[in-house]
């Protein structure tokens, strides 16, 4: 049989496969949020039994039994997939203007957006002589040295950060400024690496004490004239997703709701760029890390497709997982940072391999043919506040002209979301390398545990992996260029509970559930956006409405999430404690 027109365009492509249950499997087959039965444990309670756990192995074995990931080698199915894929990298062979005609591509202007700033309002002003980036800057680091904000921040370095400033200041008195991000304050999460900086991936430790380079993705923000004021707090091991940190005391609270958490592990970032600080951050995904705190804080996330983004010489705490990205107030910014950060790594084999993008000023683009798809139980199998937003979000953009296509099923998910739960634990304990002394009493006993799971069930891991991707081949095969909606998270966020606060949690079931409609993205490698909806009104917590393209597809999300804006009516909203960085 010859290749399909995908699979030409593409490097990788998996062989487009619809997942066809045994008979004896239709049950497991078709669960998408199964009970979860492993125990909530908190306060003093969490270091004592982390003690004893950490010391009986059959404590340790009962545990990990009980997570149910001894059921994937049991799998019939994956009797049909016999090639297991340990890196879902899919790569483009042509760029994105040549993969459509031009006459399939219409400019998408998103509605206008002034609720946030803008790097154009940074540049803006310093075009004027209104005020210098080394003005801004000085300001901006009083800021973010306030007590309010020191939870999202873990490191400032003034000297590095004024240093810049005043280069940029000097090309704008010169009349020569780099581009549209010159002079513009960005933040970076902790987890990446930078020169001066340390590194410690929200743990004790210290992994990198700023003697090397910075990381590509970032080094290209700070070529084009971007200034990073500070490095980020993230969740310890970006092993969950609220942020929560009792090891560096650093968890900042959500600027929309103090009562909630920020997302993680991203949640440093996501918090600097809602409340106003910054108006773009990098942040990491490796189970939505990006895409869960920008849908609590209110801004908007891009994960990448597996392998685009270089943060070479980071190494990847999950490489099968996990990728790096931009966030952004705006999607315009969020545009700008991407296609800066995404430049192709000569020095990275997969970055290397993607196509040049496009101009960072150049407009965002419509596929003429919109369609978007939605498995309805999957869908729909969330809180009320959040459905109610979700669905009028899809609703409006059938009003703009899109055709729901109706996906009759997506075989497996629950299983998808141990499996990649198994993953990413077992990445971050091989990074680890059995070292995990320093961390917090959870993160002990959960890589103590995933440290015990044998090679059989790796391997059936990444077969789950190889099939998942095929059954997702074969949906794009079959409509080409369809985004695949969902909310981002099935509530409006994450609850602080200050027993939390001093040990720590540990609650498997809330994590994976969180996770529930982000992490497929991140097992097959697909890019995946987030665009806020509206806002709940009993928590005023934002709302955002997720979509998920084939890889390589980046700028056709940009382009979407322009018209999710319009669809859902959106009018945005400030934090209590936004701030006002350009009242210079």
């Amino acid at each position: 049989m010859p290749p399909s027109i995908s699979t030409l365009r593409y490097i990788n492509y998996p062989q487009p496969k619809e997942i066809e249950p045994p008979a004896e499997e239709a049950g497991e087959a078709g669960q998408i949020n199964p009970n979860g039965h492993n125990p909530v444990i908190s306060g003093i309670t969490l270091p004592i039994l982390a003690a004893i756990i950490e010391r009986l192995g059959f404590v340790q074995n009962i545990l990990w039994n009980n997570a149910d990931f001894y059921a994937f080698r049991k799998l019939k199915v994956l009797e049909q997939y016999p090639n297991p894929c340990h890196i879902p990298c899919v790569i483009p062979t042509e760029s994105d203007d040549a993969s459509a005609a031009a006459d399939e591509l219409a400019i998408a202007n998103p509605p206008v957006d002034t609720a946030f700033y803008s790097s154009a309002d940074f540049v803006k002003l310093y075009l004027a002589r209104k005020a210098t980036p080394s003005q801004v800057i000085r300001k901006l680091l009083e800021i973010i040295a306030q007590p309010s904000h020191q939870a999202a921040i873990t490191q400032v370095l003034p000297e590095v950060v004024l240093a810049a400033a005043e280069a940029s200041s000097k090309r704008y008195a010169t009349g020569r400024p780099l581009g549209p991000l010159d002079g513009v304050p960005i933040v970076v999460k902790d987890e990446v690496y930078m020169h001066d900086y340390e590194t410690t991936f929200g743990s004790a430790k210290i992994f990198d004490n700023g003697q090397g380079d910075t990381a590509w993705c970032v080094w290209k923000l700070e070529e084009a004239g971007a200034i990073v004021v500070a490095k980020t707090a993230m969740h310890e091991c970006g092993s969950d997703t609220t942020n929560c940190n009792p090891v560096r005391g650093k968890t900042p609270r959500n600027p929309y709701n103090s009562n909630f958490y920020t997302g993680g592990s991203s949640g440093g970032s996501a918090y600097c760029v809602s409340a106003g600080l910054v108006p773009i951050a990098v942040g990491c995904d490796g189970g939505g890390s990006i895409r869960i705190p920008s849908n609590y804080c209110g801004i908007y996330g891009l994960k990448p497709s597996h392998g685009r983004v270089s943060s070479r010489p980071t190494p990847a705490v999950t490489p099968a997982n996990g990728v790096t990205g931009p966030m952004a107030a705006t999607l315009e910014d969020l545009k700008i940072a991407y296609r800066v950060m995404a430049a192709p790594d000569p020095g990275n084999t997969l970055s290397s391999m993607f196509p040049t993008l496009r101009d960072p000023s150049a407009p965002l683009t419509l596929v003429q043919k919109k369609a978007i798809g939605v498995y309805w139980p999957w869908f729909d199998d969330c809180s009320p506040a959040v459905h109610q937003l979700v669905l009028g979000a899809v609703r409006g953009l059938e009003k703009r002209g899109y055709e729901v296509v109706n996906i009759p099923k997506i075989p497996y998910l629950s299983m998808v979301r141990r499996a990649h739960s198994l993953s990413i634990i077992t990445d971050m304990a091989a990074f680890l390398n059995g070292d995990y002394s320093n961390l917090s009493p959870h993160n002990r006993v959960l890589f103590t545990i995933a440290g015990l799971t044998p090679a059989i069930d790796i391997v059936a891991v990444n077969k789950i992996r190889d099939m998942m991707m095929s059954h997702f081949a074969a949906l794009w095969e079959k409509h080409p260029g369809m985004i695949l909606v969902n909310p981002v998270t099935p509530e409006v966020g994450a609850e602080i509970q200050a027993s939390h606060l001093t040990y720590g949690v540990s609650d498997a079931d809330s994590s994976i559930k969180s996770m529930k409609y982000v992490s497929v993205g991140n097992f097959i490698g697909t890019p995946g956006i987030t665009s806020i909806v509206g806002y709940d009104e009993a928590t005023k917590m934002p709302v955002s409405l997720m979509g998920m393209a084939e890889w390589g597809k980046e700028e056709d999300l940009l382009g979407w999430a322009t018209e999710v804006a319009r669809a859902s009516g959106l009018v945005r909203k400030k934090p209590d404690n936004w701030v006002d960085v350009l009242s210079v």
